[in-house]
Order: structure tokens, then C-alpha cells, then sequence
């Protein structure tokens, strides 16, 4: 395969970026675990700490699921000459590399993203419902990242590990 080593520098720069907020996520689902699964009234009780631990949590997932989503797979598109048409035709590219499950499990993280993005206090049962969601999908958005790294290194294109939280 040829590489276009003019988009590499922007892979791994996208790269550096899912390193750093996967490693956060990682931390995030590590802090969350005693808490989680988290009903209705255990959300409209929480503790100010438990508040900040979700609030991480959220803003992290999301920042994740846009660094893979909205950067990463396109650089790795464009490393491998490959003109990434729309979202649709990338997600369909990342399938048939083995990176993503499905176009529709990304999507399916993305609304995921898109249901606790928002902090409606009157919703309660609606926002544990979410954050419940999103916290049972966080491994796997995770994996995505370590199947680009996994793929890339196929490829021969050397990209760091993922730190996971201990």
C-alpha cells in the first residue's frame, strides 16, 4: 500500500488527540464504576463530586467520538489516497477496514453522544437512561481507537499505544 506522506503528519497529529482524550475517557469509566449503572434518583441526589465525574465523562465521550469520527478516520482516508466523499461513505470505508463494527454502530455512538450532551435537570430518568448508555458504550468506542492503531501498523504506519487507566 502506498502511503501519502503528506497526510501522515495529519494522522498523527489526530492521532496524539485520540491518545490523550482516550486515556481521559479511559479515567473517566475508571471513576464512574462504583457509581454506574446510575438510576434517576441516584442522578438527582448526586454529589457535587459525582457531578464533576459526569460532567468529565460527557464532555470526554463526546470530544472521543468527534476526534475519531470528524478527524481521525478522514486523515487515515487521505494517508491512503483515498478522497473520503461524506460520512456515510467514510463510516462504510472504516467497516471494510475492520475499524468500526458497522456504519451503524458509529452512528449509533453518535446519538449516544448526542442524548447526554445535553443536561436537561427536570429529565432525570432520561439523562441516567444516557449516561447509563454511553458508559456501557465507552469499551467500545475505545476499541475503535485501538483498531486504527492495530490496522495502521498493518499498514506500516507506527502510531502509539492507547494509555487505558489502571
Amino acid at each position: 500500500m502506498t502511503l501519502n506522506t503528506s497526510y501522515l503528519k495529519l494522522l498523527l497529529q489526530n492521532w496524539s488527540q485520540v491518545c490523550r482524550t482516550a486515556k481521559r475517557l479511559s479515567v473517566s469509566v475508571s471513576r464512574l464504576n462504583p457509581y454506574l449503572p446510575l438510576s434517576a434518583d441516584e442522578l438527582k441526589n448526586a454529589d457535587e463530586d459525582l457531578c464533576e465525574k459526569l460532567d468529565a465523562f460527557r464532555v470526554r465521550f463526546g470530544d472521543l467520538q468527534d476526534s475519531l469520527g470528524a478527524k481521525t478516520f478522514r486523515s487515515l482516508l487521505l494517508t491512503e489516497d483515498e478522497e473520503p466523499v461524506n460520512m456515510a461513505d467514510t463510516l462504510n470505508r472504516m467497516e471494510k477496514r475492520g475499524i468500526i463494527q458497522s456504519a451503524d454502530y458509529w452512528r449509533k455512538l453518535r446519538e449516544i453522544r448526542n442524548a447526554f450532551a445535553h443536561d436537561y435537570p427536570e429529565a432525570e430518568a432520561t439523562r441516567a437512561e444516557a449516561i447509563n448508555l454511553a458508559w456501557r458504550s465507552a469499551p467500545g468506542m475505545l476499541e475503535v481507537a485501538e483498531n486504527i492503531c492495530g490496522y495502521c501498523r498493518k499498514q506500516g504506519v507506527e502510531l502509539p499505544e492507547i494509555e487505558r487507566a489502571d
